[in-house]
């Protein structure tokens, strides 16, 4: 681990590389600030901010890794949304920004790459669970982090990857902008974000989510709460969705309806398709709604949005290579051509 990160990480406080490793520590030695290392994850925050996500990603650890739930559905997203083929990941050297629990951190590294994954809640633990075997061998890499204060040299990898995450950090333009300086000379950046296109938008969450988010309660009665309401109505949607399957015309349009019930019913839909089995299409209908509902930040934007916050990117040496709409939202595809 040592001999690996020592060639990226920076002092959080000053920047300096000046690093020193100890059993459980890393020190900073120039200013002296210390970052804890635990369970072989490099601690540079306490992650209760997003304790959320943490709570979300532990207990539905595997839901979403291909090789648990027998599906493509991550391989799929990664390789439509990314343009690349497996090949391209080939010997590489990942940042993965908002890695979670590792549902594209296990492509990267079944494709060969190295990486190193970071998550600002602890998500990240359940990540080093799934892939320990990567760890051991010295090709993963796990920091608990801030997306806008990474630990990390500006310039040195060959791809940087976040997908899913910036529209729940706060601050968008900034968070892609934390992102741009990351890639090296020629190195790849991988984005997207959620759209407020009718397509994807689904005003009833965001009509439930400020009510939700003043209950004074724990994470843990949050979740609580959603699989109370999610094991009530998961039936009855199964029945109505099981019927309108592949229907067209105004069934068609009733399926779309019953896509913008206030809980997620992606699951199901995956269920139909023969995609996944039942129980994992209830665990991910319960686990995309916690998702949508908790979120402190969620903050989807329109295409042209979209397309002015990456064309930003032209001043910090990017080259715009693709913009697309997926079934998440937006996307975008951009190679550093030139210096910041």
């Amino acid at each position: 681990m040592e001999n690996f990160l020592k060639n990226y990480l920076l002092c959080l406080d000053c920047r300096s590389d000046d690093l020193v490793w100890g059993d459980n520590f890393v020190e900073c030695g120039k200013c002296r600030k210390k970052v804890k290392v635990e369970n072989g994850i490099l601690r540079c925050v306490d992650g209760t901010y997003h304790s959320n996500f943490g709570l979300q990603w532990n207990k539905f650890s595997t839901v979403q890794l291909d090789s648990v739930n027998g599906s493509d559905e991550s391989e799929k997203r990664l390789l439509r949304q990314s343009k690349l083929s497996p090949e391209n990941f080939k010997n590489k050297t990942i940042l993965e920004v908002g890695a979670g629990n590792g549902r594209f951190t296990e492509l990267f590294l079944k494709y060969g790459a190295r990486v190193i994954a970071v998550d600002y809640s602890s998500a990240i633990d359940a990540n080093r669970r799934n892939h320990k075997k990567y760890v051991e061998e010295g090709r993963l890499f796990l920091v608990q982090a801030d997306i806008f204060n990474l630990p990390l040299k500006e310039n040195s990898f060959d791809i940087v990857f976040c997908y899913g995450v910036i529209q729940h950090t706060g601050d968008n333009q900034k968070a892609i902008f934390e992102l741009s300086k990351c890639a090296n000379k020629n190195g790849l950046l991988l984005i997207d974000i959620y759209s407020t296109s009718l397509k994807h938008f689904n005003p009833l969450i965001y009509l439930v989510r400020p009510f939700f988010s003043l209950l004074k309660i724990d994470d843990q009665r949050r979740l609580e709460i959603v699989e109370s309401f999610v094991s009530k109505v998961f039936p009855i949607q199964l029945k109505i969705l099981s019927k309108l399957h592949r229907k067209k015309g105004i069934l068609k349009f009733l399926r779309w309806i019953v896509n913008r019930s206030p809980n997620s019913v992606y699951g199901i839909n995956l269920f139909l398709y023969g995609k996944i089995d039942l129980d994992c299409a209830y665990k991910w209908s319960v686990m995309d709604t916690y998702d949508a509902w908790a979120p402190r930040h969620d903050h989807p934007v329109s295409k042209k949005k979209w397309e002015q916050l990456v064309y930003e990117l032209e001043n910090q040496g990017y080259r715009v290579d693709d913009i697309d709409d997926s079934g998440q939202g937006h996307t975008a595809v951009l190679s550093r051509v030139g210096p910041s």
